[in-house]
């Protein structure tokens, strides 16, 4: 590796494959400039990103995330392309306080705590699916890829067989799939198209007192704060936000999870041994190999962090993931420890008023999922050589990840 490495080099395959040693030859220098790669939803190819600051160091990386007054999370270039605007992630106070107030009651604890026994029966159907024991499985091609995208459409009372449709709309809009942009357009418009519609007849249905399933879609259309609702067009990009994140990111964290148990038998045979590891296990994982890599923000005045004047209107990237490998913060970060004692610190799901208010969900699946396989195998061997995708640093996580379950006796 050349130590002589830019920051216009990080969208190289060979860094988002690994990007860890990559952030550590800029770390000294962050803030620094010209870093170009594309929001989600938007198109390499199409649109044209703008040169932005790199913010690398854990301080740095909360100090932006959490200073949304002097870094806007509207993004120019989304707004401009043919992407549908995230909920939450794309918005400012107060329209974000009003958001988050209505989605802060859709995703309470109570309600997603209320989705495990759906969950774990869909965990089951998918590991019954996929998994022969005693042979090679590529678990992000089947089990990984799949199990996020059918809980996202029971969620929104989607067909059964509408499970492949999500797990593309997601990949696509997260630019994990490296395919045209006329493909990846055809896709956004037909989720949103789908959407549009699905919501519409599901409001018809309410209205008329008829049975509708899919409980995260009712909660979006019914719940209320202090009287007020969301409107359907909010309601139709909820829907496209947690289909594409909650079913790409959470494939590629249970992705990651999988290659921890197969990479350090030690961890997995500790956790056979007491399933109360996993709380320490799943943060741990989140820092190591947490899927969220970088979101962009916008300086709305001029404001100086280190040694970097920034302007108002240059784009700044905040890198989670770099925050998350910081050794003052983490020491001995390349090392698996489940004993840090600031584990829960880790940046994978945001910091600030954009913390993800997904996390839970992706926590439920990723436990009835290590619980199961606790239950069903006695050793998850490596079968094959982990390949990391090399798409998009929007997030890190694996192409392919072939293991082998073994058998309880």
């Amino acid at each position: 590796m050349k130590t002589a490495f830019s920051a216009d080099q990080l969208s190289r395959p060979e860094v988002i494959r690994n990007p860890y040693p990559y952030y550590d030859l800029l770390r000294d220098q962050s803030p620094v400039f010209g870093y170009r790669d594309f929001p989600p939803g938007t198109m390499p190819g199409v649109d044209e990103p703008k040169p932005s600051w790199v913010v690398l160091n854990f301080d740095d990386v909360a100090a932006v995330a959490w200073d949304h007054d002097s870094f806007s999370s509207r993004d120019s270039l989304q707004e401009e392309s043919s992407a549908p605007s995230l909920m939450l992630v794309n918005h400012d106070r107060p329209e974000h306080t009003r958001l988050r107030k209505i989605a802060t009651k859709v995703f309470q604890p109570a309600s997603i705590k209320s989705l495990a026994p759906a969950v774990d029966a869909l965990v089951t159907k998918t590991m019954d699916d996929f998994f022969t024991t005693d042979q090679t499985i590529d678990v992000m091609a089947e089990y990984c890829a799949m199990l996020p995208s059918r809980v996202m459409a029971y969620l929104f009372g989607m067909p059964e067989n509408m499970d492949h449709d999500v797990r593309n709309w997601a990949s696509a809009f997260m630019l994990s799939a490296d395919i045209y942009p006329e493909e990846r357009q055809a896709y956004n418009e037909e989720a949103m198209g789908f959407f549009a519609e699905h919501v519409r007849e599901h409001i018809d249905r309410i209205a008329k007192g008829q049975n509708t399933p899919g409980p995260l879609l009712n909660a979006f259309i019914r719940t209320e704060v202090d009287g007020d609702s969301l409107s359907f067009e909010e309601i139709v990009r909820f829907c496209m936000t947690a289909t594409v994140a909650g079913a790409e990111t959470t494939s590629f964290y249970l992705g990651n999870l999988i290659a921890v148990f197969a990479d350090f038998n030690d961890i997995w045979q500790g956790f056979v041994e007491d399933p109360t590891l996993f709380d320490a296990i799943y943060k741990e994982t989140l820092r190591f190999h947490g899927p969220p890599q970088r979101l962009f923000r916008v300086a709305t005045r001029d404001i100086t962090i280190g040694n970097a004047d920034i302007k108002r209107g240059d784009w700044v990237a905040c890198f989670f993931g770099a925050a998350n490998y910081d050794p003052e913060t983490f020491p001995e970060p390349y090392e698996f420890q489940l004993n840090r004692k600031n584990a829960n610190r880790h940046m994978s799901f945001g910091y600030g008023i954009h913390r993800c208010l997904g996390a839970p969900l992706a926590q439920l699946e990723a436990e009835s999922t290590a619980r199961m396989l606790r239950d069903r195998y006695k050793q998850i061997e490596r079968a094959g050589e982990a390949v990391w995708q090399d798409v998009s640093l929007l997030n890190h996580g694996l192409h392919s990840n072939p293991v082998i379950f073994r058998a309880r006796d």
